[in-house]
């Protein structure tokens, strides 16, 4: 919406623009040498007309048009209107012209309706337009605004719901972790509940927020790491890196979580060989780096690098989010191959808050 206030209200823009036409009137008239009392009568009967027809116009019959989308049809209305109240006014308000100009003008016979009613129309047309015009520009900000406004409120919604979903998702994932580990190791897995318990914290009070800083990302990440590999011990092979020379930047929060948990999720599960997934978190500039590879099973490769529609909710959720909340800022692709899963994603960790 205009910041400006006269933008905002139309009586503003009427009375400007009425005042602006009426001085103009006045001058056009004196410079004729018609006295001033006279010059005064003119000037008020041609402004009074000109500021009704505009408030009529752009605060009755224009919200109307606008609202039924037929601007052709306003406009038709709009200059019948126009010409109506033009051919009232100089009709009965002929004898007060006539008589003024006959002060001035050599053929005062060529004081008649079909000579004022031209002129009277078009300055009363051009004064309407002007303020029509500028309502108009209005009328589509405040359509636009709301909108715009009805957008967000539904992107919000969307996003709430997302994160809703990544959650539970989580939380399967890691009560059969803990429920797996409770047959091996009862301490371990005490350990496990309590940073569990603060993974959990962190989704239910940081996680609110649109954004949060990086760090609180990583170390989130890095919590879920540790529970993993307390799970499985050493049947698999982890290597991370964190390379991030910004850490208080902002990025929306379990925004990267899915990846790793898709990498677990489906990391290989050989006796003969290595089991690994490899995570690199860099940054440069204004921009995240996330690469994540894993083991799989061996499978049949699939077909390009599209990724199989056949994945969990985690991993759509965050192709959502990131399309949502990094339009045309992220860039994300997924490799697919017969013994290893690789994600590359790249975020413009600055775009998102800053528009």
């Amino acid at each position: 919406m205009p910041k400006y206030p006269l933008m905002i209200k139309t009586w503003p823009l009427i009375l400007i623009i009425w005042v602006l036409d009426t001085i103009m009137t006045f001058l056009q008239i004196h410079m004729q040498e018609v006295t001033l009392y006279n010059n005064l009568i003119l000037t008020a009967t041609n402004g009074a007309s000109a500021a009704f027809c505009a408030c009529i116009l752009s605060l009755v019959l224009l919200p109307y048009f606008i609202r039924r989308q037929q601007i052709l049809l306003f406009a038709l209305a709009a200059v019948s209107f126009c010409l109506v109240v033009s051919a009232l006014v100089v009709y009965f308000s002929l004898p007060v012209i006539c008589s003024s100009l006959g002060e001035v003008i050599a053929r005062p016979q060529i004081c008649s309706f079909q000579s004022m009613m031209p002129g009277h129309f078009i300055s009363v047309l051009m004064c309407c337009g002007t303020v029509c015009g500028i309502r108009f520009y209005q009328e589509y900000a405040r359509t636009y605004v709301d909108k715009e406004q009805l957008r967000t409120a539904h992107l919000e919604a969307e996003l709430t719901l997302l994160r809703h979903q990544v959650n539970p998702h989580f939380v399967f994932n890691m009560m059969n972790s803990i429920h797996v580990l409770i047959e091996k190791d009862a301490r371990q897995a005490s350990e496990m509940v309590l940073e569990f318990s603060d993974m959990l914290r962190y989704q239910l009070y940081d996680c609110s927020k649109p954004f949060i800083p990086l760090q609180q990302e990583i170390i989130y990440l890095q919590n879920y790491v540790n529970v993993e590999n307390k799970r499985r011990g050493n049947e698999l092979q982890v290597d991370c890196k964190w390379d991030v020379h910004t850490p208080h930047c902002l990025i929306s929060p379990l925004i990267l979580t899915p990846f790793v948990e898709n990498a677990f999720k489906h990391v290989s599960c050989f006796n003969d060989k290595p089991n690994y997934i490899r995570m690199d978190l860099y940054q440069e500039a204004d921009s995240l780096f996330f690469v994540i590879e894993n083991s799989r099973e061996e499978e049949p490769p699939l077909p390009g690098d599209t990724v199989s529609t056949q994945k969990g909710i985690g991993l759509v959720n965050v192709q959502k989010r990131l399309a949502l909340i990094y339009p045309e800022k992220h860039f994300l692709k997924i490799h697919e191959t017969a013994g290893q899963y690789t994600v590359f994603l790249e975020v413009k960790i600055n775009a998102a808050q800053n528009n």
